[in-house]
C-alpha cells in the first residue's frame, strides 16, 4: 500500500482508479470503501443543480428508447431508491449498444465492472450432484480471488453481464442524506420516497448528456 502515500504512484490518482485497483484484494477493503465512496460521492453531487434544468432533446430520445417514458424513468427510480433495504446508491447505467438500466449497489459498492468481479458456478445448496464432485467442480473455476496469481488467472476480467456499462447518474441513499429533512416516514420508506422525489427535480440533465453522450438527431417519442 505504499504507492498510496505521499510520492507513491497513486498519490495523484482519481478514486476511480483506486477503487479499482484495490477492489478485489480483501486485505485492502478500507482503502477501497474510502476511495469508492468518495467517487460515489462526488458523481452524485456534480449531477446536482439548484435551480430546475431541461432535459436535452438527445438524452430524452435515448432514455425513451430504453423506458418508453421518461415518467416510467422517473418512477423507476423512485421506487427503487425508497425500497433499498439498507443504505446505497441507485444508479441510471449505459451500455456499449446504448440501453440504459438502473442498477443498485449497497454500502460502499462500485457500479464498475471492474470493482465487483465474483464468479461461483456452483450453488452448494441446489447442486444434485454429489457434495465432493461439486467441490472438484468449483475447484477447477476460476478462483474469485486473483490478487498475486499467475498465468491465465492473472488476466484482467470483467464482472459476468456486466461488460462495458458506464454510470451517467445516482442518487445517495445513504440515511445521512436525507433523514434530517425528509425523516423517516411510515414504515421507514415515506422519507426516502419523499427525499427521492424532490432529488428528481435538482439533477442537472446537462450533466448527464455529458455523461452519456447521447446519439444525435433522434426525435424524443410523444410518450410524455
Amino acid at each position: 500500500m505504499a504507492n498510496l502515500y505521499s510520492g507513491g504512484d497513486y498519490e495523484s490518482k482519481p478514486p476511480k482508479d483506486i477503487l479499482i485497483k484495490y477492489a478485489r484484494d480483501p486485505n485492502s477493503a478500507p482503502i477501497f470503501n474510502y476511495a469508492s465512496m468518495a467517487f460515489n460521492n462526488h458523481f452524485f453531487f456534480e449531477a446536482l443543480s439548484p435551480e430546475p434544468t431541461a432535459m436535452p432533446e438527445a438524452l430524452q430520445a435515448d432514455l425513451e428508447q430504453s423506458f418508453g417514458s421518461i415518467e416510467t424513468l422517473r418512477h423507476e427510480f423512485v421506487v427503487t431508491a425508497s425500497s433499498m433495504f439498507g443504505p446505497g446508491f441507485v444508479w441510471l447505467m449505459k451500455n456499449r449498444a446504448g440501453k440504459y438500466t438502473i442498477l443498485c449497489t449497497y454500502l460502499a459498492g462500485s457500479p464498475f465492472p471492474g470493482a465487483h468481479y465474483r464468479k461461483q458456478t456452483v450453488d452448494m445448496n441446489t447442486e444434485d450432484k454429489s457434495v465432493s464432485e461439486a467441490i472438484r467442480r468449483l475447484q477447477r473455476e476460476d478462483p474469485v480471488n486473483t490478487v498475486g496469481a499467475h498465468g491465465q488467472h492473472s488476466q484482467k476480467k470483467l464482472a459476468p453481464g456486466g461488460i462495458d456499462i458506464t454510470p451517467v447518474l445516482c442518487i445517495n441513499m445513504w440515511e445521512h442524506v436525507y433523514v434530517a429533512d425528509y425523516g423517516v416516514g411510515a414504515g421507514g420508506v415515506g422519507g426516502k420516497k419523499a427525499f427521492a422525489e424532490s432529488w428528481w427535480h435538482t439533477i442537472d440533465w446537462s450533466k448527464v448528456e455529458e455523461r452519456a453522450k447521447p446519439a444525435q438527431g433522434r426525435k424524443p417519442s410523444l410518450l410524455i
